[in-house]
């Protein structure tokens, strides 16, 4: 699973390159019956907006739905051409449908040249393909024809038919359809969406047939109803729906506003109980199976033991498959074949895992989600739309709430992924009756922490030891780059080097890559060459939080005011915390504070950092909380602001100096430690009085005079002591010792 969050699902508007089985003859292409005028008549009134690099003069789909619930679905699409860009884009389309469940057919294709000319699409241009991951089974396949003479000031046209073969749910009709149209970008690079001067979508269907609909009132879409004979029509229709501008950390929610969605079903209740009937058929088992619960049993006693143990199990004995949810149909294998065949997808997984765990006592069902790679749909309107299925285990006597995904390659328990936070899932039961949102963890869950010691430096160069620890997606995304990373070493190294540009990644090491408890995490070791002249020299550190704010975030990158157009969303917050020690080179080095970083906190982020002496050295720590949040464009340009502030603010910069007093200080401790002679314990206590360190001055005076009770100078020493320690009695009489032995004061 290379993202877990997406390990059920092949994104619908890929462009892909493999190409499926079945040659371009195999595509039926026909003329066919226009759903709107010739297309010299659809122009006549059509006005170009030249700032545009292209338009969708019409989107036009009608469906039409039998008794049977099967549908038949036209769509006709028409578009001008403006720009080299667009004529990268839409010079081949790809047009995603479901193979198990319909048939498609393209009905014409043509290009109206800018001289007027009209040129239609070569019998060899058109394929069938299936994705190009050759890991990921699936039923998505893409109808990809490429039109003749694109060029700018082209219009293309182009007719589709869609067909029900097979029923998701006896006696139901769902479906999505986006009121713009949605195309994939030349050689993969995301898609795009143009502004849209009409669309329309229209549903004939007998009377008897409750169709439901979301509201697109907010995009000034109007529903029509008119009926006759038995007979319904639903149409919605549009016009001049803006051009959809994808920005990087728009709102989930806001990907799909343009989607009607239709169903026949009231309820997901329905869904749940139609889900159910499919999966607990094959909540079965047989010797081999129940040898290994029984094995389980015998060592896991508690609910927590029994949902590792079974956890543990199916990441080592079944290897996942990547395919979507709905391949082949929703129906799963039986459990004992999951097992025996060593192999499974999410659905074949969560009824392995679902019969394991009630055989041992829990209550476990499936549950469908939808993932975040797939937005946050209107989730009002039933339908099946899912993308994933995971197992949802209720909280009961000795054990909290689990959502248990065993879908990842060596993933930390209980499998539960970013991806899932805060997504629409489907308990399947009878009992069902809505969607639940699954739970997002807090932020202090999605961490990283860097702890970093400089602990050796020899007349050149300074060593330093690092720690990352990471938590929630963090830990997740590095642990699935090293897993999956050809050049894994190469590849972190690049990636650790990035907080210490100057600095030599002397070793790296990842851990627990492959634990199922314990969370991945790296060490290793920074050189700095050439930092430091060793001897008396002073020695430079530094660091800044924005070090790690460039690697894991992307801060650095945001738009500019005034080029953001969508809404703004973190999710989910999460925290990056420092601990650095710079340690002093020579015992004898003392740090000064050239400069410290500042404090922040704001609705967007705070940050804390504070830095101490410990031990001689100086160390530091360092909290950012990033807060989960969605913000409109007005507040974007003070997080703007807010954001290039933290980027911008100081660094911290320890320098470590030599200090002659804190070398004699060494110099005399080490030669009283060896002999106490009363001549060094004498130089030892003015050294201290010097530099204001008044009890251990005192504590010198008087072994001096224990050592030596005749010398003058020790009894005149002890008594500068004792007064700088407000002993003034004491002081006189050892004042007058000193006298009376010859001491001139």
């Amino acid at each position: 699973m290379k993202k877990k969050f997406a390990v059920c699902f092949a994104l619908v508007f890929s462009i892909t390159t493999h190409v499926f089985a079945q040659s371009a003859t195999d595509v039926n292409i026909k003329t066919a019956d226009r759903l709107g005028p010739p297309l010299t008549a659809l122009l006549k009134n059509y006005k170009p907006d030249l700032n545009a690099d292209a338009e969708i003069i019409s989107r036009n789909t009608q469906i039409t739905i039998d008794e049977n619930y099967f549908s038949n679905s036209v769509s006709y699409v028409a578009i001008h051409i403006n720009s080299d860009e667009a004529v990268r884009d839409y010079s081949q389309i790809s047009i995603s449908f479901n193979s198990f469940y319909e048939d498609i057919t393209l009905e014409f294709a043509n290009v109206r040249t800018p001289e007027g000319d009209i040129d239609t699409i070569k019998p060899d241009a058109t394929q069938i393909q299936s994705p190009s991951d050759e890991n990921f089974y699936q039923d998505r396949k893409d109808l990809l024809f490429s039109l003749p003479n694109v060029r700018k000031g082209s219009i293309i046209e182009f007719q589709y038919r869609t067909k029900d073969t097979k029923k998701i749910i006896p006696n139901q009709w769902f479906d999505n359809f986006p009121m713009n149209w949605w195309e994939g970008r030349a050689a993969g690079q995301g898609v795009r969406s143009d502004a849209v001067l009409n669309t329309e979508v229209s549903i004939t269907a007998p009377k008897k047939i409750n169709v439901y609909s979301n509201d697109l009132t907010n995009l000034k879409i109007a529903r029509t109803l008119q009926e006759k004979n038995g007979v319904q029509i639903l149409t919605w229709k549009g016009k001049n729906l803006p051009k959809i501008e994808l920005q990087d950390s728009m709102p989930r929610v806001d990907r799909r506003s343009t989607q009607l969605r239709l169903s026949t079903m009231e309820s997901w209740q329905q869904v749940a109980s139609w889900a159910n009937q499919l999966a607990e058929p094959h909540v079965i088992s047989d010797a081999n199976l129940d040898k290994l619960i029984t094995s389980i049993s015998k060592t896991a006693t508690t609910p927590e033991e029994k949902t590792k143990a079974v956890y543990k199990a199916i990441q080592e004995k079944v290897r996942y498959v990547f395919a979507h949810v709905g391949r082949g149909g929703y129906e799963p294998h039986n459990a004992f074949e999951v097992l025996t065949n060593g192999y499974g997808d999410c659905k074949d997984q969560t009824i392995l895992a679902v019969t394991m765990l009630r055989k041992l006592g829990l209550k476990a069902d499936a549950a469908l989600v939808l993932t975040r790679s797939r937005g946050l749909p209107d989730m009002k309107i039933t339908s099946v739309n899912f993308d994933h299925m995971i197992v949802h285990i209720p909280a009961q006597p000795g054990l909290a709430e689990i959502w248990m995904d065993t879908s990842g390659d060596k993933g930390l328990y209980p499998g539960f992924s970013v991806g899932l936070e805060g997504q629409p899932a489907l308990v399947v039961n009878e009992a069902t009756q809505s969607i639940v949102t699954i739970p997002e963890l807090p932020a202090s869950e999605h961490f990283v922490h860097f702890d970093l010691t400089f602990d050796k430096a020899d007349s050149k160069n300074v060593a330093a030891n690092f720690s990352l620890t990471l938590g929630g997606e963090f830990e997740q995304r590095l642990r699935g780059m090293w897993q999956y990373s050809r050049e894994r070493d190469k590849s972190f190294r690049e990636m650790i080097s990035r907080i210490y540009s100057n600095a030599e990644v002397a070793k790296v090491t990842a851990n627990n890559a492959d634990d199922l408890w314990q969370s991945f995490n790296l060490t290793g070791q920074y050189t700095f060459n050439n930092v430091w002249n060793g001897g008396k020299e002073p020695l430079t550190y530094g660091f800044n939080i924005s070090q790690l704010i460039y690697l894991f975030t992307n801060f650095r990158d945001i738009h500019k005011p005034s080029d953001r157009l969508q809404d703004y969303e973190i999710s989910p917050g999460h925290n990056i915390s420092a601990h650095i020690k710079f340690a002093r080179p020579t015992p004898n080095h003392l740090a000064t504070i050239s400069s410290q970083g500042q404090n922040f906190d704001n609705e967007f982020f705070t940050l804390t950092q504070k830095g101490r002496e410990e031990n001689g050295d100086y160390v530091v720590d360092i909290s950012l909380n990033i807060k989960g949040n969605r913000f409109t464009l007005q507040e974007y340009n003070r997080f703007y602001e807010q954001v290039h502030q933290l980027l911008d603010a100081n660094d911290w910069t320890i320098i470590y100096r030599y200090d002659s007093n804190a070398a004699d200080m060494a110099s005399l401790k080490d030669a009283t430690a060896i002999n106490g002679k009363a001549a060094d314990l004498i130089k030892l206590a003015r050294l201290q009085i010097k530099i204001g360190e008044y009890d251990k001055a005192l504590e010198a005076a008087q072994r001096a005079v224990k050592n030596e009770p005749q010398s003058a100078e020790a009894h005149y020493v002890l008594g500068l002591a004792q007064g700088y320690n407000n002993r003034l009695n004491d002081s006189e009489k050892s004042f007058a010792k000193a006298e009376e032995l010859g001491y001139k004061i």
